[in-house]
C-alpha cells in the first residue's frame, strides 16, 4: 500500500511539473521586430488577439503552454503578439487584413505573410499548421506564386483553395475557384469529384461554371440530394450579396462586385422568395452606393407594403440600420417609421430587441438622448428576458 501511495505521489509530482515551458514573446515596436527577425533569419510568428476574445485566451492558456508547442516556436520563430485594439495594433490589423480572432500570421523578414492560421485548435494541429510556414511553397503564399505564374493544375489549384479556405480568405478563394472551374470542361462539372469540390470552394456566382451548375440544377438533383444543391446555391448567392455590399461600403474590388451582382440578377429570373429578397437587397446596395436615398426609402416602403415579402422584419431592420449608418439625417424619420410599423406586427422577442436597438441608435443620432436611453433600457430588459428563457439574442449594434 505504501509503495502504491508513493507511486501515486510521484505521478502527481511529475504531472505537475510535466508542462513548464511556454511560447516566449518578444516586446518591441513592429519596425524593430521586423529588423530583428530579418537579422536572425527567422520567420515571425505574429499572434493577433484582443482582450475579449475567448478562443485567444484558451490558446494562450492551454496550447502556448505545452512544452512541445513552446519548444517548436521558441526554436523556430521570432514570436510577437499585439492587441489589435491598442498601440500599434489597429494599424497592424489594417496592414495585414486581420478580421477574425485569433489570427496567427507567419511573416518573413521582408514583411510578407507566408502563412496564416485563423481560429483555435488543439496543440497537435496547431504545430502541424505552424510547421508549414517553414516550407512556404506549401502555404497559400507559396501556392499563390505557382498559381499566378500559370500553374492551374489540379494539384496546385486544389491545394491553394484549401489553404485559402483555412486562412478564411473566402473572396480570394472564390477568385481562384472561378479560374480553376471555368477552365474545366463543362460536362465534367456534374461529375461527383468536381461537384464535391464546387460545393466546398466555388463561391463566386459570376463564374461560368457556377452558372452552368445552376442552370443544370435538375440534372444535379437526379444524382445528388436536392436539398444539397438548393442549399449550396442559396447560401452562395446570399453570401455573395453580403460580399457585394461590403465591397460597395469599403469601395474595394468594385469591378468584381458589379460582376457578381450582374450574374445574380441574370440567374435569379424566377420570382421565388429567395430571389425577391436577394434582388431587393441588391437594389438597396446600389441605391446607397449612389447616394440615392429617396429610391432607397421608396424600395423599403414597397417591401413594407408587400405582405408576402420573405423575412420582412430582418430585411427592413437591416435597411433602417443602413440609414442610420450612411444616410443624411433627413432620412432618420423613415427608419423610425419602419420600426414603429414593425412593432405593430407583434414581433417575436429577438425582433423586439433589434427594434429597441435600432430606435436607441437612431434617436441618439437625432439628438434625442433621453428617448434613446429609454430604448437602451428596454433593449437591456428584453435581453434579460431572453436570457431567462434561454433564447438567442441579436448582437449589440454600435451607435
Amino acid at each position: 500500500m505504501k509503495k502504491i501511495l508513493t507511486g501515486l505521489a510521484c505521478i502527481m509530482v511529475l504531472s505537475a511539473s510535466a508542462q513548464n515551458r511556454e511560447i516566449l514573446f518578444k516586446e518591441a515596436d513592429w519596425k524593430t521586430q521586423l529588423a530583428t527577425a530579418k537579422k536572425e533569419n527567422k520567420i515571425i510568428f505574429f499572434d493577433a488577439y484582443t482582450t475579449w476574445c475567448g478562443p485567444c485566451k484558451m490558446m494562450a492558456k492551454d496550447v502556448f503552454t505545452k512544452d512541445s508547442v513552446a519548444d517548436l516556436f521558441n526554436s523556430s520563430f521570432h514570436n510577437v503578439k499585439y492587441d489589435m485594439e491598442k498601440g500599434e495594433g489597429p494599424a497592424l490589423k489594417d496592414k495585414f487584413g486581420v478580421s477574425a480572432y485569433p489570427t496567427y500570421l507567419f511573416i518573413n523578414g521582408d514583411g510578407e505573410v507566408v502563412h496564416k492560421i485563423v481560429g483555435s485548435m488543439p496543440a497537435g494541429e496547431f504545430m502541424a499548421e505552424a510547421s508549414k510556414a517553414m516550407k512556404p511553397e506549401s502555404t497559400a503564399f507559396g501556392l499563390a506564386k505557382k498559381f499566378n505564374s500559370g500553374d492551374h493544375s489540379d494539384g496546385t489549384a486544389i491545394a491553394y483553395m484549401e489553404a485559402l479556405e483555412k486562412a478564411y480568405e473566402a473572396e480570394k478563394m472564390g477568385t481562384v475557384a472561378k479560374i480553376y472551374f471555368d477552365g474545366l470542361p463543362k460536362s465534367s462539372l456534374l461529375e461527383k469529384n468536381n461537384w464535391e469540390l464546387a460545393l466546398k470552394y466555388l463561391n463566386n456566382p459570376s463564374s461560368q461554371a457556377f452558372a452552368y451548375l445552376y442552370t443544370n440544377k435538375a440534372e444535379l438533383e437526379k444524382t445528388y440530394p436536392a436539398s444539397q444543391a438548393n442549399m449550396y446555391f442559396e447560401r452562395t448567392m446570399n453570401m455573395s450579396v453580403y460580399a457585394v455590399k461590403r465591397s460597395y461600403e469599403k469601395k474595394t474590388n468594385l469591378k468584381e462586385a458589379k460582376e457578381i451582382a450582374t450574374a445574380i440578377r441574370k440567374l435569379q429570373t424566377k420570382p421565388t422568395a429567395g430571389a425577391v429578397s436577394m434582388l431587393a437587397q441588391l437594389d438597396l446596395i446600389e441605391f446607397a452606393a449612389a447616394n440615392q436615398w429617396d429610391k432607397f426609402c421608396a424600395k423599403v416602403n414597397a417591401v413594407m407594403a408587400d405582405n408576402d415579402f420573405p423575412r420582412k422584419a430582418g430585411f427592413v431592420i437591416s435597411s433602417a440600420n443602413d440609414i442610420g449608418t450612411a444616410a443624411p439625417a433627413k432620412y432618420y424619420p423613415d427608419a423610425i417609421k419602419w420600426s414603429n410599423q414593425l412593432e405593430k406586427s407583434n414581433p417575436d422577442l429577438f425582433t423586439s430587441i433589434q427594434l429597441a436597438d435600432l430606435r436607441k441608435r437612431i434617436l441618439k443620432k437625432q439628438g434625442k438622448t433621453a428617448e434613446s436611453e429609454v430604448m437602451a433600457n428596454k433593449a437591456q430588459e428584453l435581453r434579460s428576458e431572453a436570457a431567462k428563457k434561454g433564447q438567442m439574442t441579436p448582437p449589440m449594434m454600435r451607435d
